[in-house]
């Protein structure tokens, strides 16, 4: 790779802190601002976490508000609205409304100490006190998603819901929301999908709640690239061309094939019992066609990330490495005798499915820490390259095997008063770089 700009120094200063605000839990008009006292921020988004976390460290002294420190002058006991706001380097915002868990004071001292107070979203802190009693009628999934996020999570965040083929009926059953959400998410199959891939990831960004297909995450057309980013080693290293900045560190792993073997990511087999007449009924599913005698399904191939899917040595499979045993719930919403025959739920296709394709997305990490980049999010994808290692390390020859197109499956934003950095987990479910770090 020829170095075609000049090197580019790291963004990775000091943040703009703007506001930091708690207000009481008992009375809206008394609030705080502790972004004097800030000392250290740490938010996290994953796409396994059904709500954003956070935690912010400040020194609470004396004369904070009336007269006295935070923690005893609002009071600061755990409940209370955490309002932040901060700008990185390139002037984006991050700006999220938590609430707080509890205090935890590191020192004590006679003018000040030092307190963290673990932020959840609000979502998570309703989904606590919520109770699901409702009948969903059979309509699509991401109808009754839609339903759980405004109607029992109250949020006022933009719902990004993509549509299902499938359609549910289910009872609620005094069940938690985010229980109800992930259930929803095994069971919930994309339009085009049907015999080829389900399961859909639900989770919480600071912008937005998120109910999309595993698929939708790693299709460039529906998801299209935040950035392209690359680790080159050295700090004299310039940034070529086409990409937004370099990785300050890199490392990488696969997942361990024996335990996706183990857990169902190559075979997996699905029996059902339906209580209306007594049958069972055993579907064995696989990704690879021809590997298990009597497999009644292998899954067409597959939009992914990299060029090759994740495999597994064909020799090594000699028959289902999973098995699911599930009761169909055929007379349970009927009102009349045809509607008490219908299947509600494909266990045998759509369920294995999805235990297959979530086995499959971790195939490939890549673990990065980058400057500070708040519009980066949780699902959001990422083109990410790294150098071969050679014996003549002056070509700078990318890695054919890592580099390529990832989702961001967990982020964490590090402030201080000091430096703002932010450090990535990427995922994808196969190997092989597709694709050019300049395409947008």
């Amino acid at each position: 790779m020829a170095d075609t700009k000049q090197v580019q120094g790291q963004n990775a200063g000091s943040s703009t802190i703007q506001s930091a605000v708690i207000t009481s839990k008992t009375d809206t008009s008394r609030q705080v601002n502790v972004a004097g006292g800030f000392i250290q921020f740490r938010y996290y988004e994953s796409i396994l976490q059904d709500g954003i976390q956070a935690t912010y460290m400040f020194a609470d002294a004396g004369r904070s508000i009336d007269k006295k420190t935070v923690s005893e002058g609002l009071p600061l006991n755990g409940g209370e609205t955490f309002t932040f706001s901060a700008k990185d380097n390139n002037d984006t915002e991050l700006k999220i409304e938590m609430v707080v868990g509890k205090t935890t004071s590191l020192s004590e001292e006679t003018t000040k100490s030092l307190v963290i107070l673990p932020l959840s979203s609000k979502a998570y802190a309703v989904n606590d006190t919520q109770n699901v009693r409702k009948f969903f009628p059979k309509q699509k999934i991401s109808d009754h998603v839609k339903t759980l996020m405004t109607d029992f999570l109250k949020t006022e965040k933009t719902l990004d819901v993509e549509e299902t083929s499938n359609t549910l009926k289910e009872y609620g059953l005094n069940r938690k929301p985010y229980y109800m959400l992930n259930t929803f998410a095994k069971r919930a199959q994309p339009s085009g999908g049907e015999g080829q891939t389900a399961g859909y990831f639900f989770f919480e960004t600071s912008e937005k709640m998120i109910f999309k297909s595993i698929d939708s995450f790693f299709d460039e057309e529906k998801n299209k690239r935040k950035r392209s980013i690359i680790y080159n080693q050295g700090p004299d290293k310039a940034v070529p061309e086409g990409y937004d900045y370099k990785a300050l560190t890199f490392d990488k792993e696969t997942a361990d094939k024996l335990e996706m073997s183990k857990m169902g990511a190559f075979t997996t087999a699905s029996i059902t019992f339906d209580p209306i007449n007594f049958n069972f009924k055993r579907t064995i599913l696989s990704t690879v066609d021809d590997i298990l005698e009597d497999v009644d399904e292998a899954i067409e191939p597959l939009t992914t990330a990299g060029k090759t899917l994740v495999d597994y040595n064909p020799e090594l499979i000699k028959e289902f490495s999973r098995t699911t045993m599930n009761f169909l719930d055929t007379g349970t919403f009927g009102q009349t005798a045809e509607e008490s025959s219908e299947n509600n739920f494909d266990f045998g296709a759509i369920y294995n499915q999805s235990i297959m394709r979530y086995n499959q997305v971790f195939a490939s990490k890549v673990n990065i820490l980058i400057q500070g980049d708040f519009e980066l999010h949780a699902g959001d994808m990422i083109f990410f390259d790294a150098p071969s290692p050679e014996e003549d390390t002056k070509n700078d020859e990318i890695d054919k095997e890592t580099g390529g197109l990832y989702i961001i499956a967990s982020l964490c934003h590090y402030i201080t008063p000091d430096k703002t950095l932010t450090k990535l987990s990427l995922i994808r479910d196969s190997s092989g770089r597709k694709g050019n770090h300049t395409k947008r």
